[in-house]
């Protein structure tokens, strides 16, 4: 709760997070309350536990879609929210299974397939390695600690397949940060979990009006709270304030400028404060 005060963003995704009908949906009720924040929330894998979006400003719609078949225990949360100087924002919450690559490319292909994919922000753990993140040797340390820890083989067709549909990675937009998350060498990006790898995103559907802004993409400690970190980025609604932010030119972030965080494997987070977002994953 305390690292989520930190951050003080103003739309929350969170994944693996646990709310009890029983007990008025604590301790995610507790969680909101002590923010300020409204929630929808969307059981998952296991009874009790998935995926939430918390928000400040009010949420107007939400949906659940089972994302592979209806025996599958994945979804995505879809929630649209009313910010007062941005209009209606559509934010989707995911988690993929964190096994089998095959299984993720049935879930994330029913997800885009589906008949209400508006314009958004995508948010979640996509559990699938960028093979652009690593050079051949780190690929092979990757692979080889993988095999060594009974895990399935690193594999990249989801964010392949991702990329390929013009979705775009929050990652391209990196700039200088502090270090606080090790690289590993032969790795051009920070991990978000604790194998040191990046199985984490935040990623902007094509056509979608809101762009990363250059230099704001981050990851950062989640502080012993969760074996995965923070990501941050900043988000812009195109046209409002913000140049360059669809060419990674130059830019002066404005009033409208939509900062977004996201730590662990169970989270995602945009906040809107004096005109800023930010998302925290």
């Amino acid at each position: 709760m305390e690292v989520l005060k930190e951050v003080d963003s103003d739309i929350l995704a969170l994944q693996d997070v646990k709310a009890d009908e029983e007990k008025g949906m604590s301790p995610l009720s507790d969680l909101a309350a002590s923010l300020g924040m409204k929630y929808v929330f969307a059981e998952s894998w296991a009874p009790g536990y998935g995926n939430a979006i918390l928000s400040k400003w009010p949420i107007k719609r939400w949906k659940v879609q089972k994302i592979a078949n209806d025996e599958d225990f994945r979804n995505v949360l879809k929630a649209t929210i009313y910010v007062p100087w941005a209009g209606e924002v559509d934010f989707y919450c995911t988690q993929l299974d964190h096994l089998d690559e095959n299984w993720r490319m049935k879930q994330i292909g029913a997800m885009i397939k589906s008949n209400d994919m508006t314009p958004h922000i995508l948010a979640g753990g996509v559990n699938s390695l960028d093979g652009s993140d690593y050079s051949s040797e780190r690929w092979m340390d990757i692979v080889k600690y993988y095999e060594d820890i009974g895990k399935p083989a690193p594999r990249i067709e989801v964010t392949k397949f991702l990329k390929g549909k013009g979705y775009v990675d929050a990652k391209d937009y990196a700039g200088e940060c502090e270090p606080v998350v090790i690289v590993a060498k032969g790795q051009n990006v920070q991990g978000t979990c604790k194998y040191g790898t990046r199985v984490d995103y935040m990623l902007a559907s094509p056509f979608s009006p809101y762009k990363f802004v250059p230099g704001s993409y981050s990851v950062i400690s989640s502080k012993g709270t969760s074996d995965h970190h923070i990501v941050k980025a900043d988000i812009v609604k195109a046209g409002q304030g913000c140049q360059g932010a669809a060419t990674g030119e130059p830019h002066q972030a404005k009033q409208t400028v939509v900062r977004t965080t996201n730590p662990w494997c169970s989270s995602g987070v945009w906040r809107f404060n004096a005109r800023k977002f930010s998302w925290i994953r």
